[in-house]
């Protein structure tokens, strides 16, 4: 077993004798995602196949009585493992490729699930906020202070942002540097969304990823400026015009996970999370 969640668990499996073996990788899901292997299906076929420069690993197999997904296997380190090491030349190589990868699905991949617009986060924010809220200060001021920013910089409904195909949940962890090529997994979240919500997950998680290994959210700042500047050379026109909402949004949600998530839970870490989200707003105004 690689990894499990509340809804799906994922497996590496060996097929064959072992003089052919062969290896895949599995999701079992606890419904059927049958939708999820054709979204797969649909990007292959949009140019991100087993022999592209940037890619996803082509679905193999679904079995419905089952709910198994069976995708092709990917080898090579995840930006996350490249990240955590100490080879800052790597970062930044990295971090380009993951700039590039992401800025390509959001220009050529298809749109296609659900539309997430960003009115429909509030609820959600509002949720995170007032459970923080219930620690008491400084996190409860904190909390109250990044949620009033949010509604204020909260993007228009009409003309807010030009949807685009969405990953869900782009992080370091979810992309594998496999020789020349860049591959992206894990699209069991796929939508349809501002590009700038797939951006701030990549840019906090890697935020994080300095605060994990060198108690700083700045050790990759780099990193994220060289996978900005690649995103942009790929990516759509006017696709950062609400990072710093998003990013921020990303933010509050860590802080909620770092409270309510964690065992033990990090208050330290929540409350460093608050303050980088109530900096990201500093100097934005209402619409």
């Amino acid at each position: 077993m690689l990894k499990a969640h509340l809804d799906r668990c994922t497996f590496d499996v060996s097929l064959g004798a072992a003089d052919r073996e062969q290896s895949v990788i599995a999701k079992v899901y606890s419904a059927d995602q049958m939708d999820i292997f054709a979204a797969m299906e649909s990007i292959v076929a949009a140019g991100f196949g087993s022999t592209a420069e940037y890619a996803i690993p082509p679905p193999l197999a679904y079995l419905p009585s089952h709910h198994v997904l069976i995708e092709e296997k990917v080898h090579g380190p995840q930006a996350m493992e490249i990240f955590m090491g100490d080879d800052p030349d790597q970062y930044l190589s990295t971090a380009q490729r993951c700039g590039q990868w992401l800025g390509r699905f959001h220009m050529e991949g298809p749109r296609q699930g659900p539309l997430r617009e960003p009115q429909e986060l509030l609820v959600t924010l509002r949720h995170w906020a007032h459970k923080i809220q219930a620690q008491g200060d400084p996190l409860a001021g904190k909390a109250a202070l990044l949620l009033r920013k949010l509604e204020t910089a909260l993007p228009a409904v009409v003309n807010g942002f030009e949807p685009r195909a969405g990953h869900g949940s782009f992080m370091p962890e979810h992309v594998l540097v496999s020789g020349e090529r860049t591959v992206t997994i894990d699209l069991d979240e796929y939508d349809v969304a501002d590009p700038a919500r797939d951006l701030s997950w990549f840019i906090v998680s890697l935020e994080r990823l300095g605060l994990k290994k060198q108690g700083s959210l700045r050790v990759h700042d780099r990193s994220i400026e060289a996978f900005l500047r690649a995103y942009v050379g790929s990516g759509p026109r006017n696709a950062l015009s609400h990072l710093s909402f998003y990013k921020a949004a990303e933010c509050l949600h860590r802080a909620h996970r770092d409270l309510y998530k964690r065992i033990p839970p990090l208050p330290e870490w929540s409350e460093t999370m608050l303050d980088e989200g109530i900096d990201t707003l500093r100097w934005v105004r209402a619409n």
